[in-house]
């Protein structure tokens, strides 16, 4: 089953953007039920954050543009982000003393695959990352016979009672 979700947002490019995309991400994320545990939740706010940073930073223009969408289906999260200037970012080897440029070595180690190009109204810097499986995938939902057969072989020496066409669980539990 495919489980899409997009949803853009604006930013104005200033320092405080930063926290505000961390929330909105989460907001997101608990809005469309996206499976996470704490290494992919670190790794959702350390990369928004990052590519934020950047477009704060190294960017231009008034505004930034954040898409985020979702595939639960096939596991993948993307995070984009837009700003109005065309100098794509590139990778830098900061000194060990430097306080900057390790932004996108981060994202390189955290995302499946990550990417800057040119955009007509300036550049789109994104990342995709892997979401942790969903604790039911892989798993089919076993209507109320499936299930009574599976609780026969599973414990067979319990002696289950044979139910009546449309006798109901809660029925049968009440008699007990």
């Amino acid at each position: 089953m495919k489980h899409v979700n997009s949803q853009s947002f604006f930013l104005v490019r200033a320092p405080t953007s930063v926290a505000i995309s961390r929330r909105r991400l989460r907001d997101l994320i608990s809005t469309w039920h996206v499976p996470q545990d704490d290494n992919s939740d670190m790794a959702m706010t350390t990369v928004v954050s990052e590519l934020v940073t950047n477009a704060v930073s190294h960017g231009s223009g008034d505004m930034l543009k954040v898409v985020v969408s979702t595939d639960i289906g096939r596991g993948r999260m993307t995070i984009e982000v837009h700003d109005a200037s065309p100098v794509l970012p590139r990778r830098c080897c900061p000194s060990a003393d430097a306080e900057s440029g390790r932004g996108m070595v981060l994202v390189e180690h955290l995302a499946i695959a990550h990417g800057s190009e040119y955009t007509v109204r300036g550049k789109r810097v994104w990342a995709e990352l892997a979401l942790p499986p969903h604790p039911t995938a892989g798993r089919r939902s076993l209507g109320p016979r499936h299930a009574a057969r599976a609780l026969v072989r599973r414990f067979p020496v319990i002696r289950w009672p044979r139910l009546r066409t449309g006798l109901r669980i809660s029925a049968l539990l009440r008699a007990h």
